[in-house]
């Protein structure tokens, strides 16, 4: 089982990040710890958009960039379920269980609330631990893989859910923002994770006019 206080201590991140608390939006962000990198998705969670500091070499490793990607990504899903949970109109909808604890938030406290909400995510988790003891037996999804159409990135899936992202250190030291962020957000498309609205062919906002047009293009693909 988590530790109750790490826990705690991710629902106030996620729900009050710098003491902030975070509305329901049509789209949710999350930063990496050196503010390099940022992902947003939508209420669906789908990823719309991605920035990466030009200078990103200089505070994230090349060989870690894939996964701090990826976690930052898992970070701003995570915001749009949690904030959209303590938001919700409906506290208990209809399919869900009638046995299953929710608080009625009359009267109470912002504290008191969101405690609410604790215990009941925690009851939630129980649930879904005794499901998959209950599927432990059966077969593993499917794991399969989608390649960024230039090559930076590698994205892993198991029965269509991404589980994590990797790419070549040598190859992602050689690119440029821009080109690492369009790689990254068409792989997303061609998995049917990426909104409709997503930037797909806009470059970022923080790029001068000619930024990168001195990299030589080129492709790279992973060994079979």
């Amino acid at each position: 089982m988590p530790d109750v206080s790490a826990v705690n201590a991710q629902l106030d991140n996620l729900l009050q990040p710098g003491d902030e608390r975070v509305e329901p939006a049509a789209e949710y962000e999350a930063r990496d710890a050196s503010h390099t990198i940022k992902v947003t998705v939508d209420a669906q969670r789908r990823l719309s958009d991605v920035d990466i500091q030009l200078r990103w070499s200089s505070r994230v490793p090349a060989d870690q960039l894939a996964g701090v990607l990826f976690d930052t990504y898992i970070q701003a899903i995570q915001r749009a379920m949690v904030v959209e949970l303590a938001n919700a109109a409906d506290p208990q909808p209809a399919h869900l269980s009638a046995d299953i604890p929710v608080d009625d938030v009359t009267g109470k406290s912002f504290d008191e609330w969101i405690a609410g909400i604790r215990a009941r995510i925690s009851d939630i988790d129980t649930r879904l631990e005794a499901i998959e003891r209950a599927e432990a037996g059966r077969s593993a999804p499917e794991a399969t893989d989608v390649r960024s159409p230039l090559g930076f990135f590698l994205l892993h899936l198991r029965g269509g859910d991404p589980t994590g992202v990797s790419g070549s250190a040598n190859i992602l030291a050689r690119a440029g923002a821009d080109r690492l962020r369009q790689d990254f957000l068409e792989m997303f498309a061609a998995a049917g994770l990426a909104a409709p609205t997503a930037a797909l062919s806009q470059p970022a906002p923080h790029s001068p006019a000619g930024e990168g047009d001195d990299e030589e293009p080129f492709e790279f693909r992973y060994d079979e």
